[in-house]
C-alpha cells in the first residue's frame, strides 16, 4: 500500500514540478516568481525543514520530501497518521531522528531516521496539545497548552510536569512555545516568557517576560541566530470573518519586532514595531475578497543579522514579504495571492525560494527576487500581451478559437 500512495506521490510531483505547469492564476508583486505547485496536503497547516528534508503533516498523513534541489521537491514516503481535517499538526518537530505529532488526544512519536520508511514509535494518551515542540535535542517535548513530556526513552514517553506553572498566575493564552537555543525556550502567549530549561527540563525557569501592552493574541515566534540576535520575531493571529479589512483592523493579528538588547540583565523584552497590510483590493496588494484569519507561520531570509526579510503567511492575504531595517521597523516590498488561496506557512529553502504551505493549495514554489522577476512564458505561447500594474500574473488558457490565448488575471 505504501509504495501505491508513494508511486502516486511521485507521480502527482512530476506534474507540478516548476517548467511543466502554466503560470497560477492571482496577484504578485514584481519581485515574485511563481515557480510551480505540488497540489497535495491541501490540508496542510505546516511543515519543518531540516537537512535537505521537508516534512510536511497534513490531516491523513506525513509525508517527507527530498529537497536537496529545491526547485524540485520529491516525495520519499508517506505515512498515514489520522489528523484532525484542517488542524493537523501546525509546527511539526524533529531532530531528523523522531518527529513529534500531537493529535486525537493523544501525542504519536514517530521514528524519522529512515526517511524512506518512518514508522510510529510510540503514543502517549492524553499528551496532544496544539503544538508540541522538540526541546534539548527532542529528548524533552513542551506542548503548547503546557504539557511536559520526557522523551530520553522515546519508545516509552512520559508526562513529567507543566511550565505553565513556572510562574504563579502563568502566562496568559497559549499557542506554541520555540526552542530558540538549546534549552532556551521563547512561548506565545499573552505574556511572552523566556523559560530556562537546561538544568532541570520538568521544572524551567522564567528569566524574562514581554508584554505587548494590550490583550493582542501571539501565535508564533522566532529568534533568529539561536538567540543572539537583536530582534526576536514574533506573530499574533486572529480569528473572525469579514471582507476588505479584517486584517488591517488595529486589534487584529500583527507581525511584530521586539528588541532584545540586555534581556539578561533586564529580564524584559521590549515591542518596537507591528505590522498589518493595509486594507485594499487584491489589485493594489490586498487580501483576497473574504477573509477568515490574520498572520500566521513565518521564516526570516537566509543571511537575517538585526534585521533583513521574512516572509509570512497571512492566510487571504497570502504570502507578505517583509524588510525589517536596523532600527526594528517593518514595512511590506512583496507579496504573493494566488486564486483560492489560504496561505499558512512560508519557509525559505534557499537564499531565493520560498515554499508556501497553503489549506488549499498545497505546496506552492516561489523565486523571490531582488529586482523584477522575469516575465512568465508558458509552453507554447505566441506572445504575451501589455498589461497594467504590477500586480498580475498571467494564466496561459490553451485552446481558444484563435490558438494559444493568454489572459491577465
Amino acid at each position: 500500500m505504501r509504495r501505491l500512495v508513494l508511486a502516486l506521490l511521485l507521480a502527482l510531483t512530476a506534474l507540478a514540478v516548476p517548467g511543466q505547469a502554466a503560470p497560477a492564476p492571482g496577484f504578485a508583486s514584481d519581485n515574485i516568481e511563481w515557480l510551480g505547485n505540488v497540489p497535495l496536503h491541501a490540508d496542510t497547516a505546516g511543515a519543518h525543514l531540516l537537512g535537505g528534508y521537508l516534512y510536511v503533516t497534513s490531516s491523513h498523513e506525513l509525508t517527507i520530501y527530498d529537497i536537496r534541489n529545491p526547485e524540485q521537491p520529491v516525495p520519499v514516503s508517506t505515512l498515514p497518521i489520522p489528523q484532525q481535517p484542517y488542524f493537523a499538526e501546525e509546527d511539526v518537530d524533529t531532530n531528523g531522528k523522531v518527529l513529534l505529532i500531537g493529535t486525537l488526544e493523544m501525542l504519536v512519536v514517530v521514528d524519522v531516521r529512515d526517511k524512506a520508511h518512518p514508522a510510529v514509535l510510540s503514543t502517549l494518551q492524553g499528551g496532544d496539545e496544539h503544538t508540541v515542540t522538540c526541546v534539548l535535542d527532542c529528548t524533552w517535548a513542551y506542548g503548547s497548552y503546557g504539557e511536559i513530556v520526557d522523551l530520553r526513552d522515546p519508545r516509552a514517553p512520559k508526562k513529567s510536569g507543566d511550565w505553565t506553572t513556572a510562574r504563579k498566575g502563568g502566562p496568559g493564552a497559549q499557542h506554541d512555545v520555540t526552542e530558540v537555543s538549546p534549552g532556551i525556550v521563547v512561548t506565545s502567549t499573552e505574556t511572552m516568557w523566556v523559560l530556562d530549561a537546561r538544568r532541570d527540563p520538568a521544572h524551567p525557569k522564567v528569566v524574562a517576560t514581554g508584554v505587548p501592552g494590550d490583550d493582542r493574541f501571539v501565535h508564533a515566534n522566532l529568534w533568529p541566530r539561536q538567540g543572539k540576535d537583536r530582534f526576536l520575531l514574533v506573530g499574533g493571529e486572529t480569528a473572525g470573518t469579514g471582507t476588505g479589512d479584517l486584517c488591517a483592523d488595529k486589534d487584529a493579528g500583527a507581525f511584530m519586532t521586539w528588541d532584545t538588547a540586555g534581556w539578561q540583565t533586564s529580564k524584559t523584552l521590549a515591542l518596537v514595531d507591528s505590522y498589518r497590510p493595509a486594507a485594499q483590493s487584491p489589485t493594489t496588494g490586498g487580501a483576497l475578497a473574504y477573509e477568515t484569519y490574520c498572520s500566521h507561520w513565518f521564516t526570516p531570509r537566509p543571511g537575517w543579522k538585526d534585521g533583513g526579510q521574512v516572509a509570512v503567511g497571512w492566510y487571504e492575504h497570502g504570502t507578505r514579504l517583509l524588510q525589517v531595517a536596523k532600527s526594528g521597523k517593518i514595512k511590506e516590498i512583496g507579496y504573493f495571492v494566488p486564486a483560492a488561496t489560504t496561505s499558512s506557512a512560508a519557509y525559505w529553502v534557499a537564499k531565493d525560494l520560498l515554499y508556501v504551505l497553503d489549506y488549499q493549495r498545497g505546496l506552492d514554489i516561489l523565486r523571490v527576487h531582488d529586482g523584477k522577476a522575469p516575465r512568465a512564458i508558458a509552453p507554447g505561447a505566441k506572445g504575451l500581451p501589455p498589461t497594467k500594474g504590477p500586480a498580475r500574473l498571467r494564466t496561459w488558457l490553451p485552446g481558444s478559437l484563435d490558438g494559444d490565448e493568454w489572459r491577465c488575471r
